[in-house]
């Protein structure tokens, strides 16, 4: 059932908050590489109102902090909310991170349809029917506003080996893997009322390869070029505008 599956990831995600700080390490060439991507894709300017759906340990939410957006970050787990409360405590543009323990399908506790953008970092494959979230996303925009989603792309062979055998993953957390194929998350993202839905696909190499490897973030781009193979890298980011 959705509700047996929702609580399970709120267990899951509360039971291991307390290692975000060693899960989601951003000094790397690789997280670098995805930031870039997803940053590009977004533009936020400073002063944008951005609702981010399943903040998590903050990779991405720093970031925008960092580039003058007021950021109001929800998450489904208590104690994530909680370790990102303190993981800001001195950061200097604290009083611009808004946090709300929330339902990303209903967004019920998140007041007014004024934002300027509204984002998510593999998110909605934790999201049981993930297209109501999109539903709830698009109904907190201002007209004009966009959504930005990253998300693993489910024809990239290399999902399936971590999830399998990575000690820290669980098939019963990452199932919705299953799910997020790129032509139906298009389709949520256009009955959800966006216009003008593109998709990305990204990333030919693991993070061990752009860590170790000196300009392999470079033969990234240069693969990429290649329509054959694009369709199998790792990533898809997707995004989508309201008139």
């Amino acid at each position: 059932m959705q509700s047996d599956w929702r609580e399970t990831q709120r267990r899951f995600y509360d039971s291991t908050a307390g290692r975000y700080g060693a899960h989601f390490e951003q000094a790397n060439p690789y997280f670098r590489f995805v930031l870039e991507r997803f940053l590009e894709t977004l533009a936020p300017r400073s002063g944008e109102r951005i609702l981010e759906l399943g903040c998590s340990g903050g990779r991405f939410t720093l970031p925008l902090l960092e580039r003058g957006c007021r950021v109001t970050g929800v998450d489904i787990s208590p104690k994530t909310i909680e370790y990102l409360a303190r993981a800001v405590e001195t950061h200097p543009r604290r009083d611009n991170l808004t946090l709300v323990e929330d339902d990303a399908t209903s967004l019920a506790r998140v007041d007014g349809a004024d934002f300027d953008a509204v984002v998510g970092a593999h998110i909605l494959h934790h999201v049981p029917e993930f297209e109501r979230a999109l539903v709830a996303a698009r109904r907190r925009l201002r007209p004009g506003g966009r959504a930005v989603f990253l998300e693993p792309n489910p024809w990239n062979p290399m999902w399936y080996a971590q999830v399998t055998f990575h000690p820290g993953k669980r098939w019963r957390i990452e199932r919705g893997l299953l799910d997020v194929w790129p032509g139906r998350v298009r389709r949520a993202f256009e009955a959800a009322g966006f216009r003008a839905v593109g998709v990305t696909t990204f990333g030919c190499f693991p993070p061990v390869i752009l860590n170790w490897i000196r300009g392999a973030d470079h033969a990234e781009r240069v693969l990429e070029h290649s329509s054959g193979l694009r369709r199998f890298f790792t990533l898809n980011l997707f995004r989508g505008d309201l008139g």
